[in-house]
């Protein structure tokens, strides 16, 4: 008894490295199964859709953003703990900074990295109670008129959660209504013309360089790699019918 089933034939295409199909209908025994070897790839073709495997890979800034990205809630919290316990002894504290970083990451799609990196700039020691001499409150050292005005649960801008609320929805809003991170980072610090700041436009170097080694070291925890590219497979097996 024989029954009819679909084989594929690979070809590679030359113009783009495209691969196309073409169905063609042979009578096999029932129950056999069936592997259909595939036109071998030339070796530009296997050289340009050769995956990326390695975790060292290099990633461009936009590539690294994207698999930040990717990556959950639950999976910032880790590494953004044990950056965090670099600035405070405090488990409790580090570990509740670090969810609300994570959290707010999520909810305002701005990368937990670079809020990391600005609770740290704004304040070293991750006192939440800290005050600068412009009244400036919290950890990300959002100041006074802002607190009840953003959305965020809490106006107490004391309370850990609510002050990375707080700052991350007005650093979210910069980046938004801003060409680069740069720009709106300088927003963020006040550091406008006419700013009596000193400094103040290295403000964003700073945030910048300790964002790129947080995530660094996120991506590391997880071994981040590009996405490997889809390449044609030595041999389909075709499921008996």
């Amino acid at each position: 008894m024989h029954s009819i089933i679909a084989r594929s034939i690979v070809v590679a295409g030359r113009t783009r490295v495209e691969m196309c199909a073409a169905v063609v209908l042979c009578a096999v025994p029932t129950g056999q199964r069936i592997e259909v070897a595939s036109a071998p790839p030339s070796p530009a073709a296997d050289s340009a859709a050769a995956p990326v495997s390695s975790p060292a890979a290099a990633l461009t800034a936009e590539d690294s953003s994207l698999a930040e990205g990717r990556l959950t809630a639950l999976q910032l919290r880790r590494p953004l703990q044990r950056y965090f316990a670099r600035f405070s002894e405090d488990r409790v504290l580090v570990r509740r900074v670090a969810q609300a970083v994570a959290l707010e990451a999520k909810r305002q799609h701005v990368d937990a990295s670079l809020i990391a990196a600005v609770v740290v700039t704004e304040n070293t020691t991750l006192t939440p109670s800290a005050q600068s001499s412009v009244g400036a409150m919290g950890l990300m050292q959002v100041m006074p008129m802002h607190a009840g005005r953003l959305g965020c649960q809490s106006d107490d801008l004391e309370e850990i959660e609510s002050n990375i609320c707080h700052g991350t929805r007005i650093l979210s809003w910069n980046l938004r209504t801003t060409k680069s991170s740069f720009v709106a980072l300088l927003r963020y610090n006040g550091c406008v013309k006419g700013t009596n700041t000193p400094d103040c436009h290295r403000y964003p170097v700073r945030v910048l360089a300790r964002a790129g080694q947080v995530r660094q070291e996120m991506l590391t925890a997880y071994a981040v790699s590009p996405a490997p590219a889809v390449r044609s497979p030595g041999v389909v097996q075709l499921a008996q019918r």
